[in-house]
């Protein structure tokens, strides 16, 4: 029986539909041969053309079409689409506006105009095509989907998780859409519900190499190395060139200790990509953790390259270690509190090496501590108007720049910090009433550092120094964490003094007033270190780069000591020894003061 062009472009529409592109192509092309000018054979010609990634023969059909039939929406989107393929967003744009004059209610049309209006750099015009589009279809998967990417490059994290969440809703197996939700939650810490989406994603799409690299990522955080591990290792499978599967595995070696398969898979991944700058900078931490500050330190400078590291806000340029006299440096501040605390010991250095005047700027709970112990000629409260300046270093840029280039050449003049004279008397008269051997202890970092859940610990574990004879426990927690003495399970309570310190002035005044700090890897690690209190230190298995490995002392701090992890996330046998230590100490004083 002889098929009419309808029936067989009917035929072949279904055969399009079902992914049966070849059956289809043939079946078009059969209505050519009798209908040269059929606009709707020619047009879905170019469709398979594009599927097939033939984006200029899609053009030449898709052309071809609007020739026979000018106000044909459907192929200018279509058109608009290939030529969009083929990095042509001018014309693309033009298409797609063109579709949507034709036709104002084409949802599909205004989806795709955003998209090449995003490619274009014009975000708040792609916005609005992708909210038209759902005002006309507000069940568009794949509009919100655009969306959600849209607002990631805005970074609006919150939009973003909305969008990708509406459009698994209105279609849960969008592969790409569960993908990004995961990402989305892992940010927010929503750890399990980010796994969940990982698997959906990868039990429709087994092979699907960022999903299991994104599963590695949220294991790791899960602290289920091994489970990460063979995600990462799954991801390798699947694509073995791939830098960040590589790089994510090193993270992963190097919680669990085996440091050598952590750099093997470091280089892999340099030799991979060597523009991605997370492995420079991750080999940079791993030369330093291993002592080798030669050329860890020289590395750690790629950390400017980072995607998340803003550019300088500065028009005068870097010092690089010359002459300065008659000049003023700016040295600034640039991650948390305990880096400025371990890295301000290098202003007064660079002073006497460069003759520079030095200013510091300092985050404000630093200034008043920082402004006592004079370590610069000038301090500044970042956010502050800055005075005038010739030049600038990065705090943690000053070991490369003053030749810290061995563990021996550590700069290690303690205390380099410290209190208030008036300070100190307050706090030793509102302690006199504390018997016995006066502890400070924290137990939690802030909750915002990449490893807060490595490094810091529950309360409870401290609960057994509050049974060493003679021992009185006193909470230096200040923020987050604070609110769990409320369910001290010690003997007695530790006496809460962190409700009334004003900044690290106080704190830094208390300090000297204790017998011993016990901390987790805190700013008040660093703090205590500076003034040469003593301090031990409670140290995760993988521990930060500036305790090195193995060692019980850190070079950095003559009066700390380390207290490490012997298996990742045991505490137990940690605050066992801490415990040990603390009655050992304890029974070798005169009698407790009363």
């Amino acid at each position: 029986m002889t098929m009419n062009s309808a029936q067989t472009l009917e035929l072949a529409l279904k055969h399009h539909a079902a992914g049966n592109l070849r059956e289809a192509e043939q079946l078009y092309r059969q209505i050519l041969q009798t209908s040269p000018r059929h606009a709707d054979a020619l047009h879905l010609l170019g469709v398979i053309a594009h599927q097939l990634g033939r984006h200029e023969l899609a053009v030449e059909h898709m052309q071809s079409a609007l020739r026979e039939r000018p106000y044909f929406a459907e192929a200018q989107c279509n058109l608009g689409l290939a030529l969009q393929a083929l990095g042509k967003l001018d014309e693309a744009v033009a298409c797609f506006r063109q579709a949507v004059l034709l036709r104002p209610a084409y949802a599909e049309a205004h989806n795709n105009l955003g998209t090449a209006l995003q490619a274009h750099g014009k975000l708040d015009e792609a916005a609005a095509s992708f909210a038209q589009a759902l005002r006309l279809k507000p069940n568009y998967a794949a509009a919100h989907y655009n969306l959600g990417g849209l607002f990631n490059l805005q970074s609006k994290p919150a939009e973003a998780e909305e969008s990708f969440r509406l459009a698994v809703s209105h279609q849960p197996d969008f592969v790409p859409a569960l993908f990004h939700l995961g990402d989305c939650l892992r940010k927010r810490g929503q750890l399990e519900a980010a796994e969940e989406r990982c698997r959906q994603a990868l039990r429709r799409q087994p092979d699907f190499q960022k999903a299991h690299v994104l599963l590695g990522a949220t294991l790791k955080d899960q602290g289920r190395l091994d489970e990460a591990a063979a995600s990462y290792r799954q991801a390798l499978r699947c694509e073995p060139d791939d830098a960040r599967a590589h790089y994510g595995l090193g993270l992963v070696l190097v919680a669990q200790g085996q440091l050598r398969q952590a750099e093997e898979c470091n280089e892999r991944a340099i030799n991979c990509n060597e523009d991605y700058v997370e492995p420079f900078y991750h080999r940079s931490l791993l030369r330093l953790q291993q002592g080798d500050f030669e050329r860890g330190w020289a590395e750690y400078e790629c950390r400017w390259r980072l995607p998340d590291k803003p550019p300088f806000p500065f028009r005068q340029p870097l010092w690089q270690g010359e002459n300065l006299a008659g000049r003023t440096i700016l040295l600034h501040v640039e991650q948390g509190f305990g880096d400025t605390l371990q890295f301000v010991r290098y202003a007064p250095l660079v002073k006497a090496h460069s003759g520079a005047t030095v200013v510091l700027e300092c985050q404000p709970p630093l200034l008043r501590l920082l402004t006592m112990s004079s370590v610069a000629d000038r301090l500044v409260a970042r956010g502050e108007p800055l005075p005038s300046f010739d030049v600038h270093a990065p705090l943690l840029s000053l070991p490369y720049l003053m030749h810290t280039t061995s563990v021996e050449r550590i700069p290690v003049s303690v205390p380099y910090l410290g209190c208030d004279p008036e300070l100190l008397q307050h706090w030793r008269t509102r302690l006199e009433a504390v018997p016995g051997f006066r502890v400070g202890i924290v137990w939690q970092g802030s909750p915002t550092n990449v490893n807060d859940r490595w490094r810091s610990v529950p309360l409870e574990r401290f609960a057994p120094l509050s049974e060493v004879p003679g021992v009185s426990l006193i909470s230096l927690q200040k923020g987050f964490g604070s609110e769990q003495l409320r369910g001290w399970t010690g003997q007695g309570s530790p006496l809460d003094l962190a409700a009334e310190f004003t900044d690290f002035a106080d704190t830094a005044a208390v300090l000297k007033c204790l017998d011993l700090v016990i901390t987790v890897d805190t700013s008040v690690a660093h703090l205590a270190g500076a003034l040469g209190v003593p301090a031990w230190v409670a140290l995760p298995f993988a521990p930060d780069w500036r305790w090195l490995l193995e060692r019980q002392d850190s070079p950095w701090y003559p009066s700390l000591r380390l207290f490490r992890q012997t298996q990742p996330g045991d505490w137990s046998d940690v605050f066992h020894r801490v415990q040990t230590a603390l009655r050992e100490l304890a029974d070798s004083l005169p009698p407790p003061r009363s």
